[in-house]
């Protein structure tokens, strides 16, 4: 897993409930700290970053829901603007950004050797709702869904996130996309 998630992840915990808790998290799982926990681009374990996020739930004493939709506030609202704003400035509503994340992925990890990011597939099942394909080996669906909530609280839009499996989520957008300029004569 790249150091980015767990990056994010770290500033999360450290912020939100203390450096001291962030330690200990460090500790419960016997990581030290790695460079993969310093530097986003680098290499860090998935059993180590997998366990980073088992052990924030049981320090914290929160859900890995209630730790991947904290994640993916941050993530959406913090961490992405400031490192990947020439990403995020793409976009200018959640429909869109969840729309172009695989291509973001593709875009972000082309030239970055070892990126495994997920991969995403899009399928509307009506005007407002898009069902959602996560492909990964890391089985973090969790992790998707707290960041597509985030995605709505960045862009200060209503939309609603639901797992419906270990690969699939749904998404009920609580408006339609603006409608396109007509065309010049």
């Amino acid at each position: 897993m790249k150091g980015s998630i767990i990056c994010c992840l770290a500033e999360l915990v450290q912020q939100r409930f203390g450096e001291e808790q962030w330690r200990a998290i460090r500790e419960d799982v016997g990581a030290g700290n790695p460079p993969g926990m310093r530097l986003a681009t680098a290499d860090l374990d998935d059993a180590i970053a997998l366990k980073l996020l088992d052990s924030t739930c049981a320090i914290l004493k929160l859900s890995l829901q209630q730790v991947a939709d904290a994640f993916g506030e941050h993530w959406c609202c913090h961490y992405a603007p400031r490192v990947y704003m020439s990403y995020v400035r793409r976009f200018k509503n959640a429909r869109e950004m969840t729309l172009g994340m695989d291509s973001v992925h593709v875009d972000v990890t082309q030239n970055i050797p070892n990126a495994r990011p997920p991969r995403f597939a899009y399928h509307w099942q009506d005007e407002h709702t898009l069902l959602v394909t996560y492909r990964s080996e890391r089985q973090l669906i969790d992790l998707y869904v707290g960041l597509a909530r985030g995605v709505g609280t960045y862009f200060k839009e209503k939309i609603a996130v639901q797992r419906i499996s270990d690969s699939q989520c749904r998404i009920r957008f609580s408006s339609l996309p603006p409608a396109a300029p007509p065309a010049s004569a």
